[in-house]
């Protein structure tokens, strides 16, 4: 599956977090930030991408409704889908923003704050349930050669997220404060010294 993410940019925050959620179970995801390099031609990468997806996912908002880019890439999609048919055009409202008529007959999810994003990412990829969604996660984990690791007080590491070291220059720490009877842990970097941790 080849999703283009149209959105805002005032709803970027949700589109990062779609994006990543679909491509923890193996989706193409095109999405600006990701794909437009500077010097590139913004409207060239566009018209590119939705060109040969085979999804488009409409972020649709008041911000999404007033914005000229995400009426661009909707009369785009909406005209592939006419002529090819072949194309499937899913809108997500994220606020109480009235749909345009032509996305009206069409299936749309919501995603509102309280809404589980885990489960959109699912009805996109048509995944029935968290199970199926894990399973796909394990399977992308496992085809990528991924090694990781769990630390107490941070959690799992794939490598340094401040120099990009391997997990295996990651080391694991712990403090204890004596006056409070707190215990503290995390991981370091052995190679830029970045750590991060908690309480445990």
């Amino acid at each position: 599956m080849h999703v283009f993410l149209s959105h805002n940019a005032s709803d970027k925050p949700t589109a990062l977090r779609l994006a990543a959620q679909l491509r923890l179970v193996g989706t193409d995801v095109w999405l600006d930030d990701w794909e437009v390099k500077p010097g590139d031609s913004i409207p060239g990468k566009v018209n590119e991408a939705l060109a040969v997806v085979d999804t488009v996912v409409v972020l649709w908002s008041e911000d999404a409704a007033a914005s000229r880019w995400v009426g661009a890439e909707l009369d785009t999609a909406l005209a592939r889908r006419l002529a090819e048919d072949d194309l499937r055009v899913i809108p997500i409202r994220i606020d109480d923003a009235e749909l345009p008529p032509l996305l009206r007959p069409i299936r749309w999810l919501s995603l509102r704050p309280d809404e589980d994003l885990q489960a959109i990412a699912r009805a996109i990829v048509g995944l029935p349930t968290s199970g199926a969604f894990l399973k796909a996660m394990q399977r992308q984990i496992d085809e990528a050669g991924f090694e990781f690791r769990y630390f107490p007080g941070y959690g799992v590491v794939v490598g340094c997220p401040h120099c990009g070291a391997s997990v295996h220059e990651l080391e694991h720490w712990s403090a204890t404060d004596d006056r409070r009877d707190d215990t503290y842990a995390g991981v370091r970097c052995t190679s830029c010294r970045w750590e991060d941790g908690g309480e445990i």
